[in-house]
């Protein structure tokens, strides 16, 4: 007994061990990243004075490609040199390593992404004991009182998209959403599906159909089209909140002869969608500028760190487009 008792301790004790050198070396690797001159991927990365963590998924979503472009743009103009740090979508407590790294290792402000259902605020209350600014960017703000968040009005959003379906097929629009992953609660209290149920709520005879969130998978949309078509073939319109789901609902489209059947609402721009757009598969895009939320988030952190008031929620605008803008 005693010596199962001294093996367990010792393998215990060996795990323990691991845990602390694996975090000690990213930690070491952090500061090292942070010292060094091509660490924000930009030549003025000699002259910056502040240090910034950027913490968001390794997704294809073309709105954390914008994000991204927006706070490398706004970096040099505000002395910010940058660390890029992703995490899989499937794993958002990555975040929260890369977060607790960022405070142990000294930098002057971490960049976040954070969904509406995340409780962000232990982590200003953390950031601010450590004398680090914390920023929270995202496609809406989560609940509670925050201290900085930049992103977009998602109701207006889904407003926009449920507006432009009913312009389109007037009361016998049958519509199915795609609400993105990583959503808790039920679809009906996500903002964007409140939008789009208040547009559709002028026209007598319009109704949403199906509401389905995607999972994290390549394929996730794809599934999430077809199960809605499959359940609801009267589905006539799709509004997709991201560039991944209004792809997935394209493809499975196409792949169905249904252009022209089934209008597509969907979300930001990437090449592939253009194309969609040109070709009229897709009748529309709701553009969220996520450039100009990375590029406020990046102003933001150093107005904070200058020693001015934090914002709180700073949402920004979005532009539609359409086939003929698309051509």
């Amino acid at each position: 007994m005693k010596k199962t008792a001294w093996i367990l301790a010792a393998f215990f004790g060996l795990v323990l061990l691991g845990a602390v050198a694996l975090n000690a070396d990213l930690v070491s690797r952090s500061r090292a990243a942070l010292a060094g001159a091509g660490i924000s991927g930009f030549p003025e990365a000699d002259a910056a004075r502040l240090h910034l963590l950027v913490v968001l998924p390794d997704s294809d979503d073309g709105y954390f490609t914008g994000l991204l472009e927006g706070i490398e743009a706004a970096a040099p103009e505000a002395g910010v040199a940058i660390q890029v740090e992703r995490y899989p979508p499937s794993s958002p407590e990555e975040s929260r390593r890369w977060f607790e790294i960022g405070l142990r290792s000294g930098v002057d402000g971490i960049l976040m992404y954070a969904a509406r259902s995340d409780d962000i605020q232990p982590y200003f209350d953390f950031a601010e004991a450590a004398g680090v600014v914390f920023v929270a960017v995202g496609k809406e703000a989560p609940g509670g009182v925050i201290t900085c968040f930049v992103g977009s009005a998602p109701l207006f959003h889904g407003f926009e998209g449920g507006r432009i379906i009913t312009g389109l097929l007037a009361q016998r629009a049958r519509i199915g959403i795609i609400l993105p992953s990583g959503g808790s609660g039920s679809p009906e209290d996500d903002s964007l599906y409140k939008g789009v149920a208040a547009a559709v709520a002028t026209y007598r005879g319009a109704e949403i159909v199906a509401t389905l969130r995607t999972g994290a998978g390549p394929f996730a949309a794809e599934e999430a089209a077809a199960v809605i078509l499959g359940s609801h073939p009267e589905i006539n319109a799709f509004f997709c909140a991201t560039s991944r789901d209004t792809l997935g609902a394209a493809q499975v489209v196409v792949d169905r002869g249904l252009e022209g059947k089934v209008a597509i609402v969907g979300a930001d721009e990437t090449p592939e969608l253009l194309r969609h757009l040109a070709n009229g598969v897709v009748a529309a895009s709701i553009v969220r500028d996520s450039r100009a939320i990375g590029v406020e988030a990046v102003r933001a952190f150093a107005s904070i760190e200058a020693g001015r008031p934090p914002p709180g929620v700073i949402e920004l605008d979005f532009t539609v487009r359409l086939r003929e803008a698309a051509e």
